[in-house]
């Protein structure tokens, strides 16, 4: 039974209230995923958010009202059925690429009361070889350090992250304009040319995982000083045979353009371990241990740029640690996690005692 039309009206009149709560939220996801997921990992993406209006959600429950699977009793049974309120979408340039964002999305956020993720691989042409429609969703909600401040209100408040590419978000959203919406009934033509541009935007992500990876090679001869993060990973990822270089890089680029380290012989001198990326990840294991006996976060990923983050500490903690001078303490968030970790290695190799 299709649930009753009376409980529109209250439910937008409470949303009307509430709003600013799901603005609050897409906000400050859409703020972890550009810097703590994006950024970190040097993953060329855009990020956007946009909360539904009242009247856009008033539309939606009126569909809902003549589905029979929309069975709400109640406005928390609307409010914990309907997710998408708050979105965040990430358009990453590579197709490759989402699969790594969805993993760190994972990483970053959590489900329902602290549960599990809800995610959704939505790929329809596998169902209908005319329909094109690709993007990863994620009901996602705040984990509890995040819940604090301003942000102590939205804890039972979910955002819908979709991960696509953004060749593929131009398709999906002409489609859904042109078909998704009520009045949408494409003819013949409008499909014939739904499908060319479907064609075209597979062709795309290819073109542009071709580009990027010419840009790659290009990047790897180059001399002088490193450009920008993508410039340092061209260069610099040879030296770490068996990682992915690229992910938790973003702050270990920033620190060593702080220190000056800004060409390829003086990164490799501060971060590339005489012996081997093996030992630089021994060492990177004994800090976890010592940081999983005190029950301690952040950890060390040993098949990431924390291999050369380690390699830096040995040598440079303090230099890395006085880098962040002003802007840490009370008042400025929640530290960097490569301050936290240099934090807890400082301890672990002077005192031996937990942060």
């Amino acid at each position: 039974m299709p649930f009753s039309p009376n409980l529109i009206e209250p439910a937008v009149r409470r949303y009307r209230r509430e709003r600013d709560r799901y603005v609050k939220l897409a906000d400050r996801v859409a703020e972890i995923c550009k810097t703590d997921i994006c950024e970190a990992n040097a993953i060329r993406a855009q990020v956007t958010f946009r909360v539904k209006s009242a009247n856009s959600f008033e539309g939606k429950l009126r569909r809902f009202s003549a589905k029979a699977d929309k069975n709400y009793t109640d406005l928390d049974a609307i409010f914990e059925g309907i997710g998408d309120l708050a979105g965040v979408r990430i358009a990453t340039y590579r197709e490759e690429d989402r699969e790594v964002v969805k993993a760190a999305v994972e990483r970053a956020f959590c489900g329902r009361e602290g549960g599990l993720l809800q995610v959704e691989n939505k790929n329809r042409q596998s169902e209908n070889p005319e329909n094109f429609y690709r993007a990863i969703h994620v009901q996602s909600y705040l984990p509890e350090e995040e819940r604090i401040g301003t942000y102590d209100n939205v804890a039972d408040v979910g955002c819908e992250i979709q991960i696509c590419t953004m060749m593929a978000h131009v398709w999906n959203e002409i489609e859904h304009d042109i078909g998704y919406k009520p009045d949408g009934d494409p003819g013949l033509s409008e499909k014939y040319h739904l499908l060319q541009l479907g064609n075209l935007v597979r062709q795309g992500d290819l073109a542009i995982s071709s580009l990027l990876a010419e840009v790659g090679q290009r990047l790897a001869v180059q001399q002088g000083p490193f450009a920008d993060v993508q410039d340092f990973i061209g260069r610099m990822s040879a030296s770490f045979p068996g990682i992915d270089f690229s992910q938790n890089v973003g702050q270990l680029f920033e620190v060593l353009q702080t220190l000056g380290l800004n060409t390829p012989d003086a990164a490799r001198a501060a971060i590339v371990d005489p012996a081997g990326v093996t030992s630089a990840q021994a060492e990177l294991e004994e800090l976890n241990t010592y940081l999983a006996e005190r029950d301690e976060s952040p950890r060390m990923e040993c098949h990431s740029s924390d291999v050369a983050l380690i390699m830096l500490l040995r040598g440079r903690y303090q230099e890395v640690l006085d880098s962040f001078r002003g802007q840490v303490g009370q008042g400025r968030g929640r530290p960097k996690r490569l301050y936290s970790l240099a934090v807890r290695y400082k301890k672990w190799r002077e005192h031996g005692v937990s942060a």
